[in-house]
């Protein structure tokens, strides 16, 4: 049968989906009680300006350009995790630590491949790059320079480049940054200080997921801009089953949990892309 979590197996399943979370690190994440569909706001205000006018003349109308999005609530599963009896008995380590750490990580890596790569199509949510503009290419196919890095950070509207603005890329990307170097010869990757400042590339914070491409002809590589407006959406009360009797005979236990989410990218001008030309 079905039974809510308690909160501390949640809250380790949670903790462990973290290690995985990538972009949900770096977005705005929210939880409701229900899985029901939520229609979201989005806008793009980097071309709206004010105008001079002078005394005693009237001001036009300048609407505002609004479209709608939804967020819905695709579920996932984590798939089941089978403990024998004898285990479950005779055991002195933490089963249910090490059951829920065994979710978590399959739901985190789970939810980290569709929050990115996710196609929209059937099961999956739309990812945050099928709902990418813009952005910039290349200039030589197959690799990226600090040129390229520029084009791309210049591509977001300095609006959006205060304190939340940060590079993602994979490990494999990065390990390629560590060795990049500007016109004069300094290092684009800066390692951090303890207790003093972050690493940096180019001067910005970057983040890791292991769901963005590595740097391959066509690919969007690298992602930067306030990803603060990835908005991501998760529904409370992450359900476990136990399957008891369906194993019984085996001698087995399982368990099951199943976790909903959506995700939207509520301003498009906030994040844009830097695409790998082909070579």
């Amino acid at each position: 049968g079905g039974f809510t979590v308690p909160t501390e197996f949640r809250n380790r399943v949670a903790e462990t989906m973290k290690a995985f979370g990538g972009v949900a690190n770096i977005a705005t994440v929210f939880e409701t009680a229900t899985g029901a569909p939520i229609q979201w706001v989005t806008t793009d205000g980097t071309a709206d300006e004010g105008v001079m006018v002078g005394e005693g003349e009237e001001s036009t109308e300048q609407g505002m350009k609004f479209g709608q999005g939804t967020i819905g609530a695709k579920k996932m599963t984590s798939n089941i995790v089978k403990i024998s009896d004898e285990l479950m008995q005779d055991s002195a380590v933490d089963i249910a630590g090490l059951i829920a750490r065994r979710i978590g990580s399959r739901l985190g890596r789970g939810e980290a491949k569709q929050l990115l790569n996710g196609d929209g199509q059937g099961n999956n949510i739309k990812g945050l790059l099928m709902q990418l503009t813009g952005g910039a290419t290349t200039a030589v196919g197959g690799s990226i320079t600090h040129g390229d890095l520029l084009k791309l950070k210049h591509s977001v509207d300095p609006a959006y480049r205060a304190a939340n603005t940060r590079w993602l890329f994979n490990d494999n990307t990065l390990l390629g940054f560590k060795e990049l170097k500007d016109s004069t010869g300094r290092p684009l990757w800066l390692p951090d200080v303890a207790g003093v400042a972050p690493a940096t590339i180019d001067g910005d914070q970057y983040q890791i997921d292991q769901g963005m491409p590595d740097v391959a002809s066509g690919k969007k590589a690298v992602l930067y801009g306030d990803f603060s407006y990835f908005q991501i959406r998760r529904v409370k009360g992450m359900e476990l089953r136990r399957l008891s009797e369906k194993y019984a005979e085996h001698g087995l236990i399982g368990f099951l949990m199943f976790h909903r989410f959506d995700a939207l990218l509520e301003d498009k001008a906030a994040v844009k892309a830097l695409s790998v030309k082909a070579v």
